[in-house]
């Protein structure tokens, strides 16, 4: 999947709305994972509560969303940009790799629900970027 200069153009006035609001979209799309996929919270047993009140769900959404924010500075390199993630979450974590499509579902939704800038094409965008994001995620696992 190739990005437009459209898209990319999207994805990076979309990162600076992430950015100003990185906690609480980070915790918003991260309390939404745990409630419709209480599954994936067995890779967080530290956390004594998910909601995203909790500072621990605060926390790791802020990082999920300032490495968002960190892919779309880096559209053109992805591979690069993500490969620490990757390594991380693929030869460390072991985290399954189908909860990167589900999680990005939900950040999908929460930014459409927090983002007035987040139009029809924005999704579009949005979905194009983040399927990219989880393809260098998941490279890894092989």
């Amino acid at each position: 999947m190739v990005l437009s200069e459209g898209n990319k153009q999207m994805i990076r006035k979309l990162a600076k709305d992430i950015k100003d609001n990185a906690e609480v979209l980070g915790a918003d799309a991260l309390a939404r994972l745990f409630l419709i996929h209480p599954q994936t919270k067995t890779y967080f047993k530290k956390f004594t509560s998910f909601k995203a009140s909790d500072p621990s769900v605060k926390a790791h959404g802020r990082r999920v969303m300032d490495a968002v924010v960190g892919a779309a500075q880096h559209l053109d390199n992805l591979g690069e940009q993500l490969n620490f993630l990757a390594h991380r979450h693929g030869e460390e974590l072991l985290v399954d790799p189908n909860n990167f499509h589900i999680f990005a579902d939900c950040i999908t939704v929460t930014l459409a629900t927090h983002l007035p800038s987040f139009t029809p094409e924005a999704h579009c965008a949005v979905d194009k970027f983040l399927e990219l994001v989880i393809h260098h995620l998941v490279s890894k696992y092989r």
